[in-house]
C-alpha cells in the first residue's frame, strides 16, 4: 500500500523503535546540514524527528524535515556511510530520493532511488541514541524496516 503524503515520525521495527532524527544543531544554508541518527522517541512535537513525505511519482518519495528544507540525502559516492541532511532540491537531485515498498503490515523499506538496493539501516541494528543511520545493501533485516507514525495526513 502506497504511503500517503504528510507528516511522519519514522520509527525502526528495532524492538525499543528509535526513530530517525537529526543530529545535533542544522546550520541554515550549508549542506550537508547534519548527520540522520537513530535516537528514542521524544513525543509528537518534537520537530528534529518528524518528516514531510512528499510523493514526486508512484512510490518514490522526499523526506523533508519539518525544520526547513533539510532533506534526507544518500552519500554521494552511495558507499557504507552515514546519511546527511541537504538542501538538494529532489525535483532535481537523486541523492534526495527515496523509494518506500511495503514490506508486511504497516513496515516499509526506504531504498535510494539513486543507489538501488541501498537502504536507510541502524549502524549495528543498535537502538542506542545516536546510532547512525546509514545508506547499506538491503537485506530486509529489522534495522532497515520502518514504520511511519503519522503526525498529520
Amino acid at each position: 500500500m502506497p504511503l500517503k503524503d504528510g507528516i511522519f515520525i519514522i520509527a525502526s521495527t528495532l524492538p525499543t523503535n528509535p526513530v530517525l532524527d537529526i543530529y545535533g544543531t542544522a546550520v541554515a544554508f550549508n549542506s550537508p546540514l547534519s548527520g540522520v541518527v537513530g535516537f528514542a522517541r521524544q513525543n509528537t512535537d518534537t520537530k528534529h524527528q518528524q518528516w514531510v513525505v512528499t510523493t514526486l511519482r508512484r512510490g518514490v518519495y522526499s523526506l523533508r524535515s519539518v525544520l526547513g528544507n533539510a532533506y534526507i540525502t544518500a552519500p554521494v559516492d552511495g558507499s557504507v556511510a552515514q546519511l546527511d541532511t541537504s538542501v538538494y532540491d529532489p525535483v532535481n537531485n537523486e541523492a534526495t530520493r527515496w523509494k518506500i515498498t511495503n514490506v508486511g503490515v504497516d513496515t516499509y523499506i526506504i531504498e535510494s532511488v539513486q543507489f538501488p538496493n541501498c537502504v536507510i539501516d541502524l549502524q549495528y541494528a543498535s537502538s542506542d541514541d545516536n546510532t547512525p543511520a546509514l545508506l547499506y545493501p538491503n537485506h530486509q533485516t529489522a534495522n532497515q524496516i520502518w514504520k511511519f507514525l503519522p503526525i498529520a495526513i
